[in-house]
């Protein structure tokens, strides 16, 4: 029949998985830092214990995977780009080499800063823009 409405579209499959596991993985347990992870199952739409299995190892299914993904996007989206400043990670290394010397505490700068620069080149994901400003402040060597 011309011009009649169309039945409403049946559930689409979940998109792909977008994240390596391990990343994705990674990116909830950080999360997990800020809340419980009752909490965090439901505001995702998950079990506890599936939750808990995930992050213990388990492979999640396609659905699961889409959903943690949108939790995760939809949780950065809500608190904003909390990225450390320069300065503040410069104040922090101060404070921790308090009782060092100021060579010492440069030292310990620039191996913070190598020692980001590495964690993420292990990762192969790019590294955010602080840690490459706190390389830059402290001169930190990259490694190849």
């Amino acid at each position: 029949m011309k011009g009649a409405a169309r039945p409403p579209h049946p559930l689409r499959p979940p998109r792909p998985p977008t994240l390596p596991a391990t990343l994705l993985r990674d990116a909830v347990a950080r999360q997990l830092a800020t809340l419980s992870l009752r909490q965090a199952a439901r505001e995702i739409g998950l079990s506890p214990n599936a939750l808990r299995n995930f992050l213990a190892g388990a492979e999640p299914r396609v659905a699961t995977r889409a959903r943690l993904e949108h939790w995760l996007a939809a949780r950065r989206a809500t608190t904003a780009d909390r990225s450390p400043t320069v300065g503040q990670l410069v104040r922090l290394i101060g404070e921790l080499a308090g009782d060092l010397s100021p060579a010492q505490a440069a030292a310990l700068g620039r191996e913070t800063a190598s020692f980001l620069l590495d964690a993420y080149q292990t990762r192969r994901i790019a590294s955010p823009r602080w840690v490459r400003e706190l390389a830059s402040h402290y001169h930190a060597p990259r490694s190849t």
